[in-house]
């Protein structure tokens, strides 16, 4: 089983690009996930159109949070606090200032590792953003790593969705 998301946002993708590149939204979304945010870094941090961008986020959550929502199975795995590290590849704009990216997210914790395609492209009046999200979870647990990235995959779509809809709350804020 894997994740696909799709939602669409008011605002164009130079925007949504901005933004996504922007540390005061990363901290803004890790507050309302009740996640505090460790790291941040995009470089190069104010990219050109032309250029690629390389984003590094890590993140932490409290395993107390988490564990209710998890199988009991799983549930020893979030003690303490669980590191988050996610990293992205965003391709150059199109034309339309559309861009792609690769990302993987990995917990350490839990041995799994998420990857994922996001693609940014503006709506067909040019005013918002169609955000799609499309990936799959690992996890190399013996026994339980196939159950573990069950579980995560829609928990994973969720939360990139998630993260994309905070956006859009956070550029709507004056």
């Amino acid at each position: 089983m894997a994740f696909d998301e799709t939602t669409t946002i008011s605002h164009p993708p130079e925007q949504v690009f901005s933004g996504l590149l922007n540390r005061d939204f990363h901290i803004y979304a890790s507050d309302a996930f009740r996640a505090e945010l460790n790291e941040f870094s995009a470089k190069p941090s104010q990219p050109a159109s032309s250029d690629t961008v390389s984003v590094n986020i890590q993140r932490t959550v409290d395993g107390e949070d988490v564990a209710p929502r998890l199988p009991s199975a799983i549930q020893r795995f979030a003690k303490g606090r669980i590191q988050i590290n996610q990293d992205e590849a965003w391709s150059a704009a199109a034309e339309d200032g559309s861009r792609d990216a690769n990302v993987t997210i990995k917990v350490p914790v839990a041995k799994a590792t998420a990857t994922a395609t996001i693609k940014l492209s503006a709506t067909e009046d040019g005013t918002g953003t169609v955000v799609k999200t499309e990936g799959s979870v690992k996890s190399s647990i013996p026994l339980l790593g196939s159950k573990i990235a069950q579980m995560a995959e829609p928990q994973v779509g969720k939360l990139l969705n998630g993260l994309t809809m905070k956006l859009d709350s956070w550029l709507k804020k004056p």
